[in-house]
């Protein structure tokens, strides 16, 4: 059993195909992982599943991705969760938005997957 196989990862996409891609990945690296795909059953996902990391996309139904992120970081139960946005929207405003309300890392679509699976073992760890 890997140090990861305990970790929990909540994939927060509304892109389905995305989204499962995303969990095959992490689920392949050892994570277990839970995925939403609107920002409020996220929000819930998040403090239910008492997860480590969380991946958000910034175009959400119910609750875009920065109200989820400003909900997330004021919370007692979940401002401790390290947060990666994913997002195919871009402009140095958002990506300045984003590190204000907390996010540790910015990601455009498309990414690499390399370099997201080394930001989340840089926060998991």
């Amino acid at each position: 059993m890997s140090q990861d196989e305990n970790k929990k990862i909540l994939i927060i996409e509304d892109e389905k195909e995305l989204a499962f891609s995303l969990a095959e990945l992490l689920r392949s690296k050892g994570y277990k992982t839970f995925v939403a795909h609107d920002g409020l059953y996220g929000t819930s996902q998040a403090r239910n599943e008492k997860v480590d990391l969380v991946l958000l996309d910034i175009g959400l139904p119910a609750g875009g991705g920065l109200f989820v992120l400003e909900n997330l970081k004021r919370s007692v139960l979940t401002s401790h969760i390290p947060i990666l946005v994913l997002t195919a929207q871009h402009g140095e405003n958002l990506k300045s938005n984003v590190f204000k309300l907390g996010a540790q890392a910015f990601f455009s679509k498309p990414f690499n997957p390399d370099e997201l699976l080394e930001s989340i073992k840089k926060f998991i760890n």
